[in-house]
């Protein structure tokens, strides 16, 4: 019998080296192909238009991209036209980035360009969604010395920002079930070009058929991603205290903490005609700034009530905003409809007009945890 496993080692063995050897001839030089990285998708002049941006691996090129452009009807179409703009073998249409123009935004289902994402599966569906107020050409042929390659640096700024809740994550998949889904409507990251710098801007919000409603800041993203439960410890909030104000060239009745461990409680019921829901906030804060003379240590409870007033009020605003807008980042239709089934089902096909209507009771309880090291 041994004789039969070195047989079946030596048979094996040689199977492998037969394949490595078979896949050294088929390879391909990490220089000689084109790996596109970065899609950018707009409109000009009612027509779609897409870029490609890749990164150039030959350390004789000083410049770290290679980008190209077109119309198409579909991304599917304009394949052929990539080719022609690239040296080599173009391997795949893994993109690490996607960003969309807000011309483009404006129309009803434009999310539907990217069908070949998820038909195709050579092609990832973790890509991040990414909106830009401007032509998307300035982002895709943005250069800097002092950052890597564009595609590169946006991933890495998106996720970095996601993890500080200052702005979302929200990958082609991700959206792909947002816009089929009637509980709950997209968000996706907002950039902006500004010094000679690409920043974080905030959150896009989008309709249930992926159009643009409106934008939040970093703090209204901050919130909205507290009541969607998937604010991480160390978020950080500034208000104002009322009447703490001084004429000074900074505003003196800003305090600004960092939530800890965050509890909150969304329950739903439906009376008057109406749903109705209320949202229970609370946790430890740790005061990280303020200018305004105020002894802490002794009135931390007073400090508390009024930062708590102040968030409330933030709050009860940008739940305002959705409604006025009628869509539901947040995602209460879930709420809706996992304890309201009958109800939600009814009104599931207007589910923003419904939310619109809904009655929101928000109580944000904060204590002082921490104070910092000086007083």
């Amino acid at each position: 019998m041994r004789w039969v496993k070195k047989l079946s080692a030596a048979v094996m063995g040689c199977t492998i080296l037969l394949a490595l050897t078979g896949c050294s001839y088929d390879k391909t030089n990490l220089e000689d192909a084109t790996v596109p990285l970065a899609l950018g998708l707009d409109v000009i002049d009612e027509r779609l238009r897409y870029y490609i941006s890749a990164p150039v691996f030959s350390k004789d090129i000083k410049k770290k991209s290679r980008e190209g452009e077109g119309i198409a009807a579909g991304l599917r179409q304009a394949r052929n036209q990539e080719d022609a703009q690239f040296p080599g073998a173009v391997a795949g249409r893994n993109f690490q980035v996607i960003v969309v123009g807000k011309k483009l935004l404006q129309y009803k289902e434009w999310f539907k360009v990217l069908d070949v994402t998820f038909r195709d599966p050579r092609n990832t569906t973790t890509n991040r969604i990414i909106a830009y107020d401007g032509p998307v050409a300035d982002v895709i042929h943005f250069q800097a010395k002092d950052q890597p390659t564009t595609s590169v640096f946006l991933r890495a700024l998106i996720d970095s920002g996601s993890r500080r809740s200052t702005t979302v994550k929200t990958t082609a998949q991700e959206m792909h079930r947002q816009l089929h889904d009637n509980a709950i409507t997209p968000a996706i990251s907002e950039i902006m070009i500004e010094n000679g710098k690409i920043l974080l801007k905030g959150t896009t919000l989008l309709s249930q058929d992926g159009q643009y409603r409106d934008s939040l800041s970093y703090q209204e993203t901050s919130l909205m991603q507290i009541l969607k439960k998937e604010a991480k410890p160390g978020v950080s909030l500034t208000f104002p205290v009322e009447g703490m104000r001084e004429r000074l060239p900074f505003n003196t009745d800003l305090v600004s903490f960092s939530i800890g461990d965050i509890s909150v409680k969304i329950k739903t019921s439906h009376e008057d005609g109406r749903f109705q829901y209320t949202i229970k906030i609370n946790s430890f804060i740790s005061i990280t700034e303020k200018f305004l003379e105020y002894e802490l240590l002794e009135k931390s409870e007073e400090m508390a009530s009024n930062l708590s007033k102040e968030m409330k009020k933030s709050i009860e605003k940008l739940i305002d905003k959705f409604q006025r807008n009628q869509i539901d980042p947040v995602g209460f239709g879930l709420y809706a409809r996992a304890y309201q089934y009958p109800l939600y089902k009814a009104a599931q096909d207007n589910w923003g007009e419904e939310l619109a209507r809904a009655q929101f009771h928000v109580e944000v309880d904060l204590r002082i945890g921490a104070t910092g090291a000086v007083e």
